[in-house]
Order: structure tokens, then sequence, then C-alpha cells
């Protein structure tokens, strides 16, 4: 038997959460190809105008769009807060809070 334990909480900045509940919202889903055209269009826009750092947030936001969508995971942690956008399903176990493990999504290295 599958063991479905959502056991993932993503750890991320109040920033890239702003921009991903912005960004689908505007699109409907996050997966999207709307959604990741416009991830593509705003990493583009920032390397044209010399902004390296705005490039690695809009990289950023498209790989937890992915991830965040077609996971199990458990909760998002955003700026030390817990947010579980679905409630507990009765047919998955869930660890404690403090026994999640911890996936932070910070930039990319080169």
């Amino acid at each position: 038997m599958i063991d479905l334990r959502p056991d993932i909480v993503f750890v991320i900045d109040g920033v890239l959460w702003r921009d991903f509940l912005a960004l689908r919202d505007e699109c409907g889903d996050a997966l999207t190809n709307r959604f990741y055209d416009e991830c593509v269009w705003q990493t583009r826009q920032a390397i044209r105008a010399g902004d390296p750092a705005l490039a690695l947030h809009w990289q950023r936001l498209r790989r937890f769009a992915e991830a965040y969508s077609v996971s199990w995971v458990s909760a998002v942690e955003v700026d030390g807060e817990l947010i579980r956008e679905e409630p507990k399903s009765s047919a998955l176990r869930y660890p404690e809070d403090d026994a999640l493990t911890r996936i932070e999504f910070g930039p990319e290295r080169s």
C-alpha cells in the first residue's frame, strides 16, 4: 500500500508568496502556459534591465509554482507563518507541524 503522507512544507518569503498568488489569480492556475510564459517574460525583462536579483525572483517563482502545484505538500511557510490552502484530508496521515520536512525555495545557484 502506498503511504501518502504530505509531510513537506515549502518555505518561501512573503514577496514570492504575494507574487505567486497574484499571478495564479490572474492566470486561473499556476499550471498553465500563461503562468509559465509570464514568469519567463518577467525573467527576460529583468535580465534586459540589468536586474539579476529580480530575474532570480521570477525563476524562483516559476520553480515554486511548478513544485507546489503538483505535490502533496502539507503547507507553505511564509515568513515563518504556516499556511494551509487546503484542509487536511481524512484519507491522509499528517505528522505534527514541527515534524514536517521544510524545503526552502532560495535563489538558484550558478
